[in-house]
């Protein structure tokens, strides 16, 4: 991901302490219909109220353009 933050400001409590987090494990975004093979997801959360601003994968040059 680029640098520039996609969210800057917490829309529920205003804070711009913007933390940056990411889930493992069980939590893999798979690019097939079986296996373990996936990315791993990439939180922005709020370091104030702690809530979750923005998640994406964090390789999506890996999966197939959809039909």
């Amino acid at each position: 991901m680029e640098n520039k933050l996609p969210v800057t400001q917490c829309q529920y409590c205003g804070s711009r302490d913007i933390g940056e987090g990411w889930q493992h494990g069980e939590a893999l975004v798979t690019f097939r219909k079986r296996g373990l093979s996936g990315n791993r997801l990439r939180y922005l959360l709020c370091r104030q109220c702690g809530a979750i601003l923005y998640q994406c994968v964090a390789e999506p040059q890996k999966y197939k353009q959809a039909d």
